[in-house]
């Protein structure tokens, strides 16, 4: 028997769950908070919702609304969406596990307007691509357009 078809039968004896990889975030809590994502530059300080923030000493800090300061985890790439000032400027709702010092790996982020959440989110019309963080599309290389839907 040819060593492909070994490996077809073996991967058949495999239960499903042993090929999915366990993540280490399965142990943190899931948690939704609300509040205002700032930037925060090198020297701590925070900058206005207005500024740039995509220098390399600066991060993201959410000010939840229950007055907790909460970080997110370094390398983590969904906090690349706070690089735009619009998405800095809305009240959020961010699901994500909760990790010491009070750190958040994010899941999902959406805005509230007049109580209701929405999906944020940057598309290409023309490639019909969803992407979330803002940039240029990683097919046809035009600018994304900033959405915000209802779920």
């Amino acid at each position: 028997m040819n060593s492909l078809a070994v490996l077809v039968i073996h991967l058949t004896l495999v239960p499903v769950t042993a090929l999915v990889p366990q993540s280490a975030s399965d142990s943190h809590p899931l948690t939704v908070l609300q509040g205002r994502v700032v930037c925060i530059d090198g020297s701590g300080r925070e900058k206005s919702a207005f500024d740039e923030c995509n220098g390399p000493d600066s991060h993201f800090l959410l000010k939840a609304r229950d007055g907790k300061a909460y970080g997110f985890l370094q390398g983590d790439s969904e906090a690349a969406i706070f690089t735009d000032t619009r998405v800095r400027q809305r009240d959020l709702q961010i699901t994500g596990r909760l990790h010491p010092n009070n750190k958040i790996e994010i899941v999902k982020v959406q805005s509230i307007r007049d109580g209701k959440l929405y999906d944020i989110y940057y598309f290409c019309e023309l490639c019909n691509i969803k992407a979330y963080a803002p940039g240029l599309c990683p097919c046809c290389r035009n600018e994304l357009e900033f959405r915000e839907t209802p779920p």
